[in-house]
């Protein structure tokens, strides 16, 4: 009767971690409804470290909505804020998230992603902090001041600048260009944490409106070749930091299928003046990505910009 009882607890132990590791594998998806979320879910932030936390807000493209994410990291002597969020709305609820999250002054805040949806909310964050320091690289700079943004950086980074708040180490560098032309990521030593902002896309299919393909390919072989803990993107789900380490090497498979994809498909005599004029799109292989939030969309618009690239249509 013991050794029954014993047997019984064992089976239902075993039961029990059998659902709850279940229930800890993420879907593999960036579409919050796929994920069994809605629109009042967000904004939501999670605790990555002590102090450094990461924040999605959504924003919604071909129908699908995923989050748009930002790291905040707490210091002893102010906050830094890496990447806003698209619209003065969304800058709202942000501020009031960060004033949750701390009474400190936001000191910095640095533009890793020069997209609107990653700086359309630097307006609301600069009325409510107007002694934020904007941080950019010069290419976003530009692009940013070309593009008549309401805030623009007062500083920038080319390469790489330690910013040094309160106790905490921060690294700003440009480690390449990939997502757009002027790409920044912020690291944490102490931590090991890596903001990439849209370096990496979680579980969406790469998009490359302003991207540099190849570039982008060796960006993200680099970012695996630190010291990492935590790999942040800036879209998708922020999972546990085992599967964000895994699927940054997924992201980094389906940008090089793209590009190869679109060499193999360009030297068979296959066309794509445009995403809109995409015959070759129809004879692409993408394999276990055409699934991918947002491949519909995306896929064509990527592989016209690797014809672009390979034909030294992309800026220097």
């Amino acid at each position: 009767m013991k050794t029954s009882h014993i047997m019984a607890a064992a089976l239902v132990c075993a039961a029990l971690h059998s659902t709850v590791a279940g229930a800890a594998e993420p879907a593999p998806t960036a579409d919050i409804a796929k994920r069994g979320l809605k629109a009042a879910d967000f904004p939501r932030w999670k605790e990555l470290e002590p102090n450094i936390y990461a924040y999605e807000d959504l924003l919604t493209s071909a129908g699908v909505s995923f989050t748009t994410n930002s790291l905040i990291v707490v210091t002893t002597d102010g906050a830094v804020l890496v990447d806003g969020q698209d619209d003065p709305e969304r800058g709202k609820l942000l501020v009031e998230s960060l004033k949750k999250i701390t009474p400190q002054p936001l000191k910095y805040v640095v533009v890793a992603s020069d997209h609107v949806d990653h700086v359309g909310a630097n307006g609301v964050l600069k009325q409510a902090y107007p002694g934020a320091v904007f941080i950019s690289s010069p290419a976003s700079l530009k692009t940013m001041t070309d593009l008549k943004r309401d805030v623009l950086p007062t500083e920038t980074v080319a390469d790489k600048r330690t910013l040094k708040v309160g106790s905490t180490e921060l690294q700003i560098l440009n480690i390449g260009r990939g997502h757009t032309g002027g790409d920044l990521v912020v690291y944490l030593p102490a931590t090991k944490v890596l903001f990439m902002s849209e370096l990496y896309l979680h579980h969406v299919f790469p998009a490359m409106i302003t991207a540099y393909p190849s570039e982008w390919v060796a960006t993200l072989k680099k970012a695996q070749a630190m010291d990492v803990s935590w790999y942040v993107a800036g879209h998708g789900f922020i999972d546990d930091k085992a599967t964000m380490k895994a699927d940054l090497n997924e992201s980094l498979k389906a940008t090089e299928l793209v590009v190869s994809e679109a060499k193999r498909l360009k030297a068979a005599g296959q066309t794509c003046e445009s995403e809109k004029n995409c015959p070759a799109f129809a004879q692409a292989k993408l394999g276990p990505y055409a699934d991918m939030t947002l491949a519909a969309s995306q896929a064509p618009r990527a592989l016209a910009r690797v014809y672009m690239e390979l034909d030294g249509k992309l800026s220097k």
